[in-house]
């Protein structure tokens, strides 16, 4: 899994479309984990790690829902995606079948996949054109040190500073 202050700098600088790369990448993250905790033992323990993930993925899936602009024509075929993913999930969530926890997860793994390479290629188009892309402020890494000595970012937001005289 990629460290969270990763994340953290690719959200801060990410614009929309690139927002639901990282919450489609975030949610295969998850997946992957609790798929490796299924299929690795199946001890009661081992069974609440798995569900922990599956709850983390779900999560994530509740968030490109809410995301969803249902102005658009798309977003109810979008809406229909998601929510069968979410109560897929939700159906094999306490399940003790470990086989069909395991094919409901490859399941809703392959149909992000496949919503995952639409998104990135969408958000590769949309990155030079968009009309938030010179807003997007700069992170600059290594500028500035906290009192333990640990480099911190300096986030600059094309604002001025100071008194207007």
């Amino acid at each position: 899994m990629m460290d969270k202050s990763a994340y953290m700098m690719r959200i801060s600088q990410a614009g929309p479309a690139q927002l639901v790369v990282i919450n489609f990448e975030l949610i295969l993250e998850f997946l992957t984990a609790a798929r490796a905790v299924a299929s690795a033992s199946t001890t009661s323990e081992d069974m609440d790690d798995f569900r922990n993930h599956i709850q983390k993925a779900k999560n994530g899936l509740e968030q490109l829902i809410q995301s969803l602009n249902f102005e658009t024509p798309l977003a109810n075929d979008f809406y229909g995606l998601y929510d069968y993913a979410y109560r897929l999930l939700s159906d094999n969530h306490y399940t003790l079948d470990t086989a069909k926890a395991l094919a409901a997860t490859d399941e809703v793994m392959a149909m992000m996949t496949e919503l995952l390479k639409g998104w990135r290629e969408a958000a590769s188009k949309t990155l030079d054109e968009a009309p938030w892309a010179g807003e997007i402020p700069k992170v600059y890494s290594g500028l500035t040190y906290g009192r333990d000595g640990q480099a911190n970012e300096y986030v600059d937001d094309g604002k001025g500073r100071g008194f207007m005289a």
